[in-house]
Order: C-alpha cells, then structure tokens, then sequence
C-alpha cells in the first residue's frame, strides 16, 4: 500500500508531535542506554532542574516548595558525590573508609540496585570509622550480649590508649609509677577555672568538687609492654590478658553488676564463690573476643610497644 506524506518535503512544521521526533536514539532519556552512568548522568540533570523549578515556582504552597527545595539540594549535592567517585574514586574511598554512612541514589532503573551494590563494596564504609572492631561484626549492632559488650571495652580502651599516649607511657611511667596516687592541687584547677572565665559565685559552687583528686598510671598499663597488635585471631589472649588485669584494678567488684546477676544462679563445682563467678564471667568474654577476632584479617609477626626504660 503506497502513501503520500504530507511532511516529507523538509519544510512541515507539525502542528502535533510527531514519531520521527518521539523515537528515541540510544542516550536519549526514552532510548537504551546500556551504560547506566551515562543514562544517571542525563536524568540527574533532568532531575534536578525539575526541582529547582518547582521550589523557584511561587504558584507552589511555601511547605511544597521547601520539599522541593530539599530534593534539590541533596540530589544534587549526591550527584557531585558520584563525580567524585567517578573522577576520583581512591580520594572517594578513602573518605568513606571513615564513615558509617553513603549517600547515594536509588532509581527505577533496574541497573540501580547493582550498580550501588557495587558502590558500596568499593567504598569499604565504615572500614576505618569510629566503630572500629564493632562494623567488622555487623549483627553485633543490633544486639550484644554483656560478655561482647566487655569485650569490644576492652579492645577500645586499649587500642585508644595506645594510639593517643603510647608515647608517653613511657615518660609516665618513669614519672608517676604504676598504681601510685599523685594529689592535684587545687591551685591547678584554680588556675584552668580563671581561663574559663568563670564568676566568683561559681568558682566557689564547683572549685570544691575537685579536692582531693589525684592522678595515677593504672597498674594493667604494664602488660601494654608485650602487648602484640592489631587486635585479631592470632592476638586474642594478649588483650584478654590485659583486659583481665583492667577489670581487676578498674572495677575489682564487677561481678556484682546487676549484668552479671544471672551468673550466681549457675551451678559451679566450688558454689557461686567470686572466683567461680569472676572465672565463668572472663571465659566467656574470651570466648566473645575470638568470635570478634575471627572477623580480623591477621597479621604476621605482631607489633609491640617499646619496653619501658
């Protein structure tokens, strides 16, 4: 069947859309696009021009467009995340190592779960953050019994111990001993609280509060001396080791913390003695330290602090 066109002299203006016009060509927002950063790229910039007019749009109800606005904003702050990640991807991965959180874009399109799967692998989130140990082992997140609770305290005490004044235990030592109580006087808190400006009236509610404090390098600080890190499988013993002598010096009648109260109802051979109980309660933080441990990568042969002149 043979037609004529009435548009076909290249001199029509349609007076309605046209299908020549609505058929996409690859990389148009309509067409294929098998690369997905290129098809995000392109509606991105849709996206947030489409936001940015409605907030501009005074027709819009105030509360609509400051929900427009918001979109804005974090759309487009996302999309110059991602030209980080696309233009420098170490600088973005180093960055996310130290956070518990990625910003990211989730779409319709179905190479979107994918491609933020594979996202967030190459970030490695959290690898670095403040949670240390705690990201290695994420259902710890949801819930901790006390004996991993303990555990994950006395890795942080010791590896923020080590990693803030490791350099310094050592002058400490020399100086104030282990386990030997230094008075402060009162004149030196006297002298922080003039710098904080305080008034008379309040000087004299709190300055009080102070006397009789003392300074003191704690006892367990010594097994610090032969102490092997990174904390993983191979180092277990050594923090438990330590962390026994911390809890002994810190907290002598941590048995008797209500967390622990089911421990006295058990049966032991000798009777619900301290011994008994203290002795049930540190194998099972030993047994939580290796199931954290086992998450570690190891690392051969251990590091350890200098020995203490």
């Amino acid at each position: 069947m043979h037609h004529i066109s009435s548009l076909d002299d290249g001199k029509a203006q349609s007076l309605v859309f046209t299908f020549p016009g609505e058929l996409r060509m690859d990389g148009g927002l309509d067409g294929p696009e098998p690369d997905f950063l290129k098809w995000m790229e392109a509606a991105l910039f849709a996206d947030v021009g489409i936001a940015a007019d409605e907030a501009a749009w005074d027709k819009n109800p105030a509360k609509m467009r400051d929900a427009w606005r918001l979109f804005h904003v974090a759309i487009e702050a996302t999309s110059n995340l991602l030209d980080l990640y696309k233009y420098n991807p170490r600088l973005f991965q180093k960055i996310a190592r130290k956070l518990s959180f990625l910003p990211c874009l989730m779409s319709w399109h179905p190479d979107a779960e994918r491609f933020n799967r594979q996202l967030l692998e190459f970030a490695q989130l959290g690898q670095q953050s403040m949670y240390g140990e705690l990201q290695r082992n994420a259902r710890h997140i949801i819930r901790q019994s006390w004996p991993v609770r303990y555990a994950y305290a006395i890795i942080t005490t010791i590896d923020l111990t080590l990693d803030t004044y490791g350099e310094d235990l050592p002058v400490w030592a020399e100086i104030y001993g282990y386990g030997i109580k230094h008075p402060i006087p009162l004149s030196e808190y006297d002298m922080a609280i003039k710098k904080l400006g305080w008034d008379e009236e309040k000087k004299r509610l709190e300055l009080p509060k102070y006397e009789g404090r003392y300074r003191v390098l704690p006892v367990w600080t010594r097994e610090l001396e032969k102490l092997r890190r990174p904390f993983n499988a191979d180092h277990v013993l050594d923090y438990w080791r330590t962390g026994k002598e911390m809890l002994l010096e810190e907290m002598p009648e941590f048995h008797l913390r209500p967390e622990w109260e089911s421990y006295h109802r058990r049966h032991y051979k000798t009777g619900s003695k301290t011994g008994a109980v203290q002795h049930a309660i540190f194998r099972d933080i030993l047994a939580a330290l290796q199931t954290i441990g086992s998450a570690k990568p190891r690392r051969s042969p251990g590091k350890t602090r200098s020995k203490l002149n």
